[in-house]
Order: C-alpha cells, then structure tokens, then sequence
C-alpha cells in the first residue's frame, strides 16, 4: 500500500511523516509490516522511518514483534479510538434491543466491539433465571473464541492469511478452559457465519457455555456485534439457528439509527 500525500505542504515535516506511518501501520492490520516495506509506503528513507518508529514505540502508538520483527499498531493508538467511541455511549444507544432480545430468549446477552485481535465486553443484561460465566463489561477476549468475535471478522470481511493472527492469539491467551483455534478451524466458521448471517461458539470460551452473534455494521464507523449466551443443554442446533434468526430480527428492528445488521455474503 502507498499512501498519496496531500497536496499541500505540512507545516511540520517530522510530524506529517509520523501521522503517515500510523495511518500505513493501522492499514496494515494486524499482521504489520516490515521496515523497508513501510519505508517503501511511505516514500521514505528507511532511516528516518526507523527514527519515527522508535518515537512512536516510545509512547506506545507502534510496536514490534520479537518473533517476526513486523511492526504494528500499538496499543496507545487503539485507546484513542476507544476514547473516542466512548463518547457514543453505546451501551445506552443499544439498551432496548439488549433488553428486547433478552426478554424474548430469557438468556444472557453481551454488546461488544473489537479492540485489536480481540473483542472488548461493552454491555450485558443478565437474564431472571442465574447463569455464571467469567465475561464482565471491560474484559476481553481473543475474537476468534467468541460468538461476537467471529459475527464481527465475517462482518467485516476479514479472510484467508489475515485471519492468522486471530487465530495465533487464542494460543497466547488461552483462559483456563478456552480452547486453543486452528487458522483452518477459524477460517470455516467465518465463512458459515457470512453466509447465513450469525456466528455460534460451542464450549470453545468457557466450559458448558455456547453462543450466538450477531454483527452490525454502520458506514464510516466501526462494527459492533451482540450475542445470546446460554448453558449448552439450551442451546441446541436447534435453538442455536431460532436464536440466530431472532437476532436479526430484533436488531434489526431496534438498532440505534446508522446501525444494519450485518448482510449475508
């Protein structure tokens, strides 16, 4: 990827090369990129980028594989988006539907978005009847174990190699009864869900417990997915595809204005 300079000049040289650099690395995704290909995006000598580099690593807007040596986005750049989404408020646009759906399954359901290779627990309503799960608003975990994950890399048209990492990080951070995804594993679920519309997880993030997501996307913003969880004896092939549907349903009757539910592909 090359990145067109705008036609005017920046008042401020070093500054207009780091933002560039940022806007290369957050194209890149979560693979990264090596430092003669950024050098090569960017149009810039290799060692004024490794300098650029170096500063934004230094406040955490860049970072470095020890394994591959690819450069990617850092955390601090995520949190400003973050911060910025705050300002949203989604938990309180997405109420309704949250509550909507819980009513109609009597199960607990989860708001979500993504945060890098894994998902950020945003919202929950929590149904009459008790179910114990470990996810609580502010935690994460890796995409690819999670019904919201998954609705969202469908959703969003992540595919083929760019799925690795997602895949990767289930292993890095396996929690005590997760299980660790295969690319090939991953890659299959992301293709069923595109196609009718809603993701599943079965026993594969918490012991006993299965899923179903939903995304839904809006122009210019980022996607959010939301999802049905309940004990596996209750979530039956059956129940599991009624749910689906039910989810599209309410979302898309309910979602706050600029939100769609996700198309099929």
């Amino acid at each position: 990827m090359t990145i067109t300079p705008p036609s005017d000049v920046s008042p401020v040289g070093s500054v207009d090369k780091a933002l560039v650099l940022l806007e290369i690395l957050a194209s890149a995704g979560p693979e990264g990129m090596t430092l003669r290909d950024l050098a090569a995006a960017g149009d810039f000598n290799k060692a004024s980028v490794h300098r650029l580099l170096r500063a934004l690593m230094h406040r955490g807007f860049a970072d470095q594989s020890p394994t591959d040596q690819q450069y990617r986005l850092g955390a601090a750049a995520l949190e400003l988006g973050h911060s910025f989404g705050d300002s949203e408020n989604l938990p309180a646009l997405f109420a309704p539907a949250l509550a909507s759906v819980s009513q109609h399954t009597q199960e607990l359901v989860h708001l979500g978005q993504m945060d890098g290779i894994h998902v950020l627990y945003l919202d929950k309503v929590e149904p009459e009847r008790t179910l114990r799960v470990w996810s609580s608003i502010g935690k994460r975990a890796p995409a690819a174990r999670t019904a919201m994950g998954r609705a969202l890399l469908a959703a969003d048209g992540v595919r083929g190699p760019a799925l690795e990492a997602y895949a990767h990080a289930t292993g890095a951070d396996t929690a005590e009864t997760g299980q660790v995804i295969s690319i090939e594993h991953l890659a299959d679920v992301v293709d069923r869900t595109g196609e009718r519309g809603w993701s599943t997880e079965i026993e594969e993030n918490e012991a006993g417990i299965a899923c179903v997501g939903v995304a839904l996307v809006r122009p210019g913003g980022r996607s959010v997915s939301v999802s049905v969880t309940g004990p596996i004896e209750r979530m039956d092939q059956q129940r599991r595809a009624e749910i689906g549907a039910l989810l599209r349903e309410q979302l898309s009757r309910l979602a706050p204005s600029g939100f769609a539910v996700a198309p099929l592909r």
